[in-house]
């Protein structure tokens, strides 16, 4: 796991080491030349973080990018650290192998998540845990020994957190691998686990992983628990007096070596052999691996676990120890199997009962849950005479010809190790004989008549129907019924699809659907009534209501003016005058025909056209009084209405021309509504706003002498909504000799502090007005001294 330096080791934060394990290969010899005597081992070491909040950093490497390897990591926002170099120490014997005192090993690549396990495939785990992996790997050239070979990995500290050790957060952890001189000789490759360890368990349910081994060269595997070892730590910390060793450090540059002190369980609840806590059934299968329990205590634990490796000769000869260490959370968790089946009721006793209205084949519909979880089905029921049916499939077949109520069970995962992924099921199916509803309808051609229904149902042991229902299939709420023998009479035209229900003495039911075509022609051929009369340019609804018709029906329409449709509904346009007969005609899909003539039943009347105009067009705020004229055809009579932008109502007048003064420069809206003799109306709204104009006298002359008249010179005038005003003075050469765009801005007759000669001046005058026009004047003045 990675450590991370700041300034001062206090200040160094690696507390989410979680566990480690070495694995070695025999690849060959130096040069591939045996004589040389070096062997050349390739070796993996497999460091797990936990990664909740972000984790430490793997030594060498970044914990923020998974693709590539950094110089930094960040433990907290805004304090970058770097982290610590990843090396390992070789030992033959107790002697530092001197060329491996501190091996330096590149992070290579990045790191991977470690799935969740939970040993139980009926439990889904609800809190957050997270454990990431990264791969170490490096090559050593070792000569033969007669001592064995350790290769030692070690890093403080282990998570706060840690529930079965005393003091978790102040030691550190050792993970090392020994190579022993049988092993060398005999060209040996060490065990490589199958899987990744498990990161969490569910507490109070049974787990069961395998942690077993493969052995590339047919070696016998034994399996055992056994105890984590301290490595690395703070001088300053942990139980009793400390002597500092050249060892003692978070990240030491040479590990310690052989033999290393096993952790201190948290006694008596916690030992080697109860990792988990007393009770919690921790076990290893010492020939297959498997290890398995039922946690009793939450919290994050520190789980070790060795494979022994021994020789398959007649003596076996024993070749090393592969110890795996990782963090095991116990963890709150939620049960995911639940039995459940498709039921007519539950009984007194808990026991699903299920009708079968019918003798042969029916399914039992499984509705169990989470069908994810669950891996085995197995059905008993005892039929006809006791003889005993069974199914292995998630919904259960039978065939039962023979009345009678018949018990069985259902089992979910019934060889499972775990409990509670177990769950039953029991029970009842009633078969009951069926009932075979049928019926038939009298047929209905041209004349709309009700459609008679006539009941045909049986049942199969001659048991009382007790039940009908009816549905005619027209989804209204007419068009149903409990009678025997009903009739109906649709509404309106088509195929419809009846049913009818019918219920035994047994409480059975069973559905029969029929079509039912119904294709009469109506007797009359209706309209729907509208306001009387339009007015031109009128635009008709024809609502047809004629029962029954439908889409499938033929319609032809003559409107009177030369207009025709072959629409249910249609909409014309009459664009003169004038009463119209109409015609339809009504055809069924079976050829059944209808048709009248409606006798003027459009009356189309003049229409006046509403218009008027303004006089002036363009009242100003000099002249702010106009008169509205009437420009209308046709009309009678006359409304107008005046409004402020805000829709208040301001003036109405019935006259046809009236007159009015604009009070300010909001902008007014004029409604003209005139009725036609005929009594049709038309309207028409216009607006009209003050034009704002700019009117104003130049002086021709004045006396700048300082008797206070007549000693400035400026344009005199009504400036209201105007902008970008600009005054301009020059003398007779051309010379600009005064400007202002201030509108009460005044020549005094100076030119740069003295006083201009008198004689003539020329002026200009220019201005953008409220209607947002450019106007613009000049003339001349005389200065008179």
């Amino acid at each position: 796991m990675a450590l991370l330096f700041l300034l001062a080791p206090g200040n160094l934060r690696a507390d989410h080491i979680v566990g480690g394990e070495f694995q070695y290969l025999f690849i060959g010899w130096l040069n591939d030349d045996p004589s040389t005597g070096i062997r050349r081992y390739q070796v993996y070491l497999n460091v797990y973080r936990d990664c909740i909040g972000g984790g430490a950093c793997f030594d060498g490497g970044d914990n923020l990018d998974r693709k590539a390897p950094k110089e930094t990591c960040v433990v907290q926002p805004g304090e970058p650290a770097k982290s610590a170099d990843m090396h390992i120490t070789v030992y033959d014997g107790d002697r530092v192998v001197p060329e491996y005192s501190s091996l330096s090993v590149p992070f290579v690549g990045g790191f991977s998540d470690v799935s969740v396990n939970l040993g139980n495939p009926c439990l889904v785990l609800t809190e957050e845990v997270c454990q990431e992996l990264h791969t170490y790997t490096f090559t050593l050239e070792l000569p033969v020994s007669d001592d064995p070979y350790t290769i030692a990995y070690q890093r403080c500290c282990r998570n706060e957190s840690i529930r079965n050790l005393l003091n978790g957060n102040s030691i550190g952890a050792t993970y090392f691998i020994q190579i022993l001189p049988e092993a060398q000789l005999r060209e040996n490759d060490s065990p490589r686990f199958n899987i990744f360890p498990p990161i969490a368990i569910c507490i109070n349910a049974d787990f069961r992983i395998d942690l077993g081994a493969e052995d590339n060269n047919g070696d016998s595997l034994a399996y055992k628990m056994c105890d984590a070892k301290i490595g690395a730590g703070r001088d300053e910390l942990g139980p009793g007096p400390r002597t500092p060793t050249p060892f003692d450090d978070l990240a030491p540059l040479i590990e310690s070596p052989f033999p290393y002190t096993s952790v201190q369980y948290l006694e008596p609840r916690y030992n080697v052999d109860n990792q988990l806590g007393v009770g919690s059934q921790l076990r290893i299968d010492p020939v297959t691996g498997e290890l398995s329990g039922r946690p009793l205590y939450p919290g994050t634990h520190v789980i070790a676990v060795c494979v022994e490796e021994w020789s398959r000769d007649s003596v076996p000869v024993f070749l090393g120890e592969t110890k795996r260490e990782f963090q095991l959370s116990v963890s709150r968790c939620g049960s995911t199997v639940s039995a459940d089946l498709l039921e007519t009721e539950i009984d007194e006793q808990g026991r699903f009962y299920i009708k079968q209205c019918g003798f042969g084949p029916n399914t039992i519909i499984n509705e169990s849950t989470l069908e994810s979880s669950i891996t085995s089905y197995d059905w008993e029921l005892l039929g006809p005479g006791g003889s005993p049916l069974s199914g292995t499939s998630r919904d259960f077949n039978t065939n039962i010809n023979q009345r009678g109520i018949y018990e069985g069970q259902m089992f979910l995962n019934r060889n499972s190790f775990a409990e509670n992924c177990k769950d039953t099921a029991l029970f009842l199916l009633e078969v009951l004989p069926g009932i075979d509803p049928d019926f038939e309808t009298t047929e209905v051609v041209c004349d709309p008549e009700p459609v008679l229904f006539t009941d045909l149902s049986t049942t199969e042991s001659g048991q009382r129907i007790t039940g009908y229902a009816w549905d005619f299939g027209d989804s209204t709420a007419r068009g149903r019924s409990l009678n025997r023998a009903p009739s109906y009479l649709y509404q309106r035209g088509g195929e419809f699809n009846a049913v009818l229900t019918v219920t035994d003495e047994n409480g059975c039911a069973d559905s029969i659907s029929k079509p039912v075509p119904y294709f009469p022609s109506p007797r009359t051929l209706l309209l729907e009534p509208d306001q009387g009369f339009g007015c031109a340019p009128y635009t008709k609804d024809f609502i047809n209501r004629s029962i029954p018709i439908s889409d499938a029906y033929t319609f032809e329409w003559q409107f009177g003016d030369g207009g025709s449709s072959d629409a249910r509904d249609p909409t014309h346009e009459y664009e003169q005058p004038g009463r119209y007969d109409v015609y339809l005609g009504v055809t069924s899909p079976i050829g059944c025909f209808v048709d009248t003539i409606f006798q003027e039943l459009v009356d189309v009347r003049t229409s006046p056209i509403a218009d008027f105009g303004f006089l002036p067009e363009r009242p100003t705020n000099v002249l702010p009084d106009f008169t509205v004229t009437d420009r209308s055809i046709g009309a009678n009579n006359y409304r107008y209405t005046v409004t402020n932008g805000q829709g208040d109502q301001l003036f109405t007048t019935p006259l046809a021309e009236f007159d009015y003064r604009l009070r300010d420069t909001a902008t007014l809206y004029i409604n003209q509504l005139v009725s036609h003799p005929s009594g049709c109306q038309d309207s028409i709204t216009k607006s009209i706003s003050l034009y704002l104009t700019n009117a104003f006298t130049a002086p021709n002359a004045f006396t700048p002498n300082g008797d206070g008249v007549n000693d400035q010179w400026r344009p005199e005038g009504y400036w209201e909504g105007a902008s970008d005003y600009r005054l301009r003075i020059w003398n007779r050469w051309g010379e600009l000799i005064f400007a202002t765009s201030d509108v009460e801005g005044a020549w005094d007759g100076t030119f740069k502090g003295s006083n201009s000669p008198g004689g003539g001046y020329l002026w200009d005058v220019a201005f953008v007005n409220s209607q947002g026009e450019v106007e613009s004047f000049k003339g001349g003045l005389v200065l008179i001294r």
